[in-house]
């Protein structure tokens, strides 16, 4: 029995995550596909436009046979962590045999050779990117820089040319999952498959496959009719009954924390740098929107200040993350919902490193240490969560302990 394991937001899923399913069992001719979902908040530091109950029963009924959730701790992580955390979760699930993720390309040879650079970080690379970062740029620029001036410096022709390629969100992304893959000396094989249709960032909706982007700029704009194409046709009544969260919900959380602390140094992502910035300019707060823009510099990109800010909204601290990575990562894992007629249940309880939640009331009265932590800090955010639709719409939602397990 072969097992593939796609790693993803789904926020929201749309026609490129049901290719990529569908493509990931065609190419690999695996029996089961395991999505590692981000829960309710994601890796652009915002919160996911709908629930993470609603976006696995969207991937359950198109070829998904378990979904299982990315903490919070993770999924609002860098993408050098989202990706370590992920991939540390398939391990200890000892059942993955492929990793398939989409990509801006799916040349492999390229992608294993940059993401063996950036691991092993030689001298040369390490000189340049202190270099680049001496000029006031920000890390990820500052990585391009080097690596593109390695690759020149070191007449690797074949990866001169990265330079727009290393740009693209998913390419860093899958570069990274390679790294970790080596972090781990996992024998997980990694699959890219080639992005189709519109950009990451591009609002276009004229492509069959519209990236999420455009899809939240619309679902924003109660523009549903317009992407009724882009998305799978039993996802759409999900979709328009859903509730739907931004992060502009969460202004009034993010100016009571801002009011009532002055070192912010202590929140994940918060670098002292920040948290002093944070502090000169707290009393112009009016909102999240304009405080991005006030906050943003050429030493912080947008994604980096809004992780940040919603770490602060959600109270998580560096110490609290890092007792969770030196603990091992991952406690438990947690599912979001199966297919009834799937085998892959059986097997993941049989191997797997970590207990499988089945019902959450039952594991939290008997977790303790490192895993109870993790717990009461994940179903913390999702209470912010709640709240911040129970606000919105003046319904009661069930919490998470009343939450069931999706079953298709």
């Amino acid at each position: 029995m072969k097992t593939v394991g796609i790693i993803a937001e789904l926020n929201p899923f749309h026609n490129g995550h049901q290719y990529i399913i569908r493509k990931a069992k065609q190419i690999t001719h695996a029996d089961h596909v395991v999505i590692l979902c981000s829960g309710n908040y994601v890796q652009r530091g915002a919160p996911a436009v709908i629930n993470k109950y609603d976006r696995a029963k969207m991937a359950l009924q198109n070829g998904a046979s378990a979904v299982f959730e990315l903490p919070v701790v993770y999924s609002t992580a860098s993408a050098e962590l989202f990706a370590r955390a992920a991939i540390a979760f398939f391990e200890q699930l000892q059942c993955i045999d492929y990793l398939c993720f989409g990509c801006e390309t799916d040349d492999m040879q390229t992608l294993f050779a940059l993401a063996e650079i950036l691991y092993k970080e030689p001298e040369g690379y390490q000189k340049n990117l202190y270099q680049a970062l001496q000029t006031g740029l920000s890390f990820p620029k500052a990585r391009q820089q080097a690596l593109v001036q390695y690759c020149n410096e070191n007449n690797l022709q074949n990866l001169s040319a990265v330079e727009p390629l290393f740009s693209k969100p998913n390419t860093i992304l899958a570069i990274e999952y390679l790294k970790a893959l080596q972090f781990f000396q996992s024998d997980i094989k990694p699959l890219a498959i080639r992005r189709q249709g519109a950009d990451y960032h591009s609002l276009d909706i004229q492509s069959s496959f519209a990236s999420a982007t455009a899809l939240r700029q619309k679902i924003k704009q109660q523009s549903l009719e317009e992407i009724r194409p882009l998305i799978p046709l039993n996802c759409f009544p999900i979709l328009e009954c859903s509730n739907k969260v931004y992060f502009e919900d969460f202004d009034l959380i993010l100016g009571e924390r801002l009011v009532r602390q002055n070192d912010f140094s202590e929140i994940y992502g918060i670098s002292e740098d920040l948290s002093h910035r944070i502090q000169k300019t707290k009393s112009q707060y009016v909102n999240i929107k304009t405080y991005l823009d006030l906050l943003h510099s050429k030493n912080y990109t947008y994604s980096a200040i809004s992780r940040a800010l919603l770490h602060l909204c959600l109270g998580i601290r560096k110490e609290q993350v890092d007792q969770l990575i030196c603990n091992g990562y991952h406690f438990y894992a947690r599912l979001l919902g199966f297919q009834k007629s799937s085998e892959i249940l059986s097997e993941i309880k049989a191997k797997s490193l970590i207990p499988l939640i089945s019902r959450l009331s039952t594991f939290y009265h008997q977790s303790y240490g490192a895993a109870k932590e993790m717990l009461n800090l994940c179903i913390d955010c999702d209470n912010i969560y709640r709240m911040i639709i129970t606000n919105k719409t003046g319904n009661l939602l069930p919490t998470e302990f009343e939450s069931q397990i999706i079953v298709q």
